[in-house]
């Protein structure tokens, strides 16, 4: 199986109070089998009372664009941020409930390689648990707490 590095993922642990908010972005690429896969956000939020809570996922609606190789297409600094808040639209209600309460980002975000593999998973609107494996070795590295939540 072809597991070369397509992007990253970015990660983001926020905390009020008792609870904890959970959130993985995924970028777009093309998965082991040159499907399409849009940037995809996996979010949950969870305290003492709901420590396993499942993850939720939403997807970008608009598609990568391919260039005339068929691959994704390669932005400028420029061009990535003149069409990036469109690809994004899609987190606005998520950041919007976050910003507007007490939420507060936990130490740091954390930034982890995704594969061809990982986007398999993301396409079959699996938990990407590998995906998760190397946030869990990043958190320890960094000293974020075992405990997910206060």
């Amino acid at each position: 199986m072809d597991t070369k590095v397509v992007g990253k993922a970015l990660y983001l642990e926020l905390r009020s109070g008792d609870y904890t908010t959970q959130l993985i972005l995924t970028p777009e690429g093309l998965n082991s089998s040159n499907k399409l896969v849009p940037l995809t956000l996996y979010r949950r939020r969870i305290s003492r009372v709901q420590p396993r809570k499942g993850w939720k996922q939403v997807s970008s609606y608009i598609s990568p664009e391919m260039d005339a190789s068929g691959k994704v297409a390669q932005y400028s600094l420029e061009q990535a941020l003149s069409v990036v808040k469109d690809k994004l639209s899609f987190t606005d209600p998520i950041f919007n409930q976050l910003t507007s309460g007490v939420w507060q980002v936990y130490k740091q975000p954390i930034v982890v390689e995704v594969t061809t593999a990982d986007l398999d998973d993301v396409r079959m609107g699996k938990t990407p648990y590998k995906i998760l494996g190397r946030i869990t070795r990043c958190r320890r590295a960094l000293g974020f707490s075992e405990a997910l939540f206060a």
